[in-house]
């Protein structure tokens, strides 16, 4: 239940993020980016808009408030299984009503804000992106000027992103592969920028009769790779943000953790003693989200991530282990 409810939250929390260049249009680009980050964390705001998917329509509801310098979140589904998502800071809380169950798990490191925005490190990005303006639009009743985003090799997906003139909030998102078509798609169909809105409702009431779940946080390990395992295609650009060691399950086979990102992009790799169960063996993919799974000397790989295919096949079947030296 609780790997399904993190995978829905991140299924439709789609990255954007910018980068430098040269000459006055590059700097109109810089400008905009540069105030989209700043609004879509100090800005409250609420709205209603749909992710679409493998051919597959949701509709959300989002209200953000950021006061105090304090941000909370919360994400409604509105059609399908009703699910429910408040995030802070401190907690990430799922709230299945179906089968009465709310969730309460500490943030990690490939969790996306809505939209999601990373930290710019915009000479960084330069290097694997392109930005353009690529003109005007009009969505969910407001004008909106609009940003290529255009990677320069097949192992990242292009953006497009339509950012409200008045706010530079991001009022659409398409994430497009390296043959030029949309594979998710997130659009506002309404949207209220208003500082009066000023807290979100308590999870904790009419929920009395739910079950409380408090899964244990994942332990931190250092930021560099085991000696026994040897990433050997990692495409140019990705570097290790975070590595974490966790147990899915009381007694359970313990998992390991990667998390590389580009400053855009990012991917996960898991890593865990293989096991009689059904692990991936295969391509899979949601929306923008491809996954591929391979086993390596008695351990399952499976690599996850908002990037193509290729990127995640690459790496998974780059992976190489060998058992490290004993010291004498």
């Amino acid at each position: 239940m609780l790997p399904s409810c993190r995978a829905w939250v991140g299924c439709f929390l789609l990255a954007v993020a910018q980068a430098t260049m040269a000459g006055e249009s590059e700097k109109n680009v810089e400008a905009w980016l540069e105030q989209m980050v700043q609004s879509v964390r100090t800005l409250s705001y609420e709205g209603t808009f749909v992710y679409l998917h493998n051919m597959q329509l949701e509709t959300m509801q989002i209200t953000h408030t950021a006061n105090d310098n304090q941000e909370q979140e919360r994400i409604f589904s509105l059609n399908g299984a009703a699910r429910e998502v408040i995030r802070s800071p401190d907690s990430v809380i799922c709230v299945l009503p179906d089968v009465k169950t709310v969730s309460v798990m500490k943030p990690e490191a490939d969790d996306r804000d809505f939209p999601a925005v990373l930290p710019m490190n915009l000479n960084r990005l330069s290097n694997y992106y392109e930005f353009r303006m690529l003109g005007d639009a009009r969505i969910a009743d407001r004008e909106a000027v609009v940003i290529g985003v255009i990677p320069r090799d097949a192992y990242r997906y292009g953006y497009r992103l339509f950012l409200d003139v008045d706010h530079a909030l991001p009022l659409k998102t398409d994430a497009i592969n390296e043959e030029g078509e949309v594979v998710s798609q997130i659009m506002f169909t309404s949207l209220r920028v208003d500082p009066s809105i000023q807290s979100i409702s308590s999870v904790t009431h009419g929920k009395s009769d739910y079950a409380w779940v408090y899964p244990k946080p994942a332990q931190s390990l250092p930021t560099s790779l085991p000696a026994n395992w040897q990433f050997r295609q990692v495409p140019d650009g990705f570097q290790l943000q975070a590595r974490t060691k966790q147990s899915l399950s009381p007694g359970g086979q313990e998992v390991e953790h990667f998390v590389f990102s580009d400053g855009l992009a990012t991917f996960s790799v898991y890593i865990e003693k293989a096991g009689d169960g059904d692990g991936l063996h295969e391509a899979s993919r949601m929306g923008a989200i491809n996954a591929y799974g391979t086993q390596v000397s008695g351990h399952q790989i499976t690599v996850v991530g908002e990037v193509p295919g290729q990127t995640v096949r690459t790496i998974a079947n780059s992976m190489e282990y060998s058992v490290a030296a004993i010291p004498k």
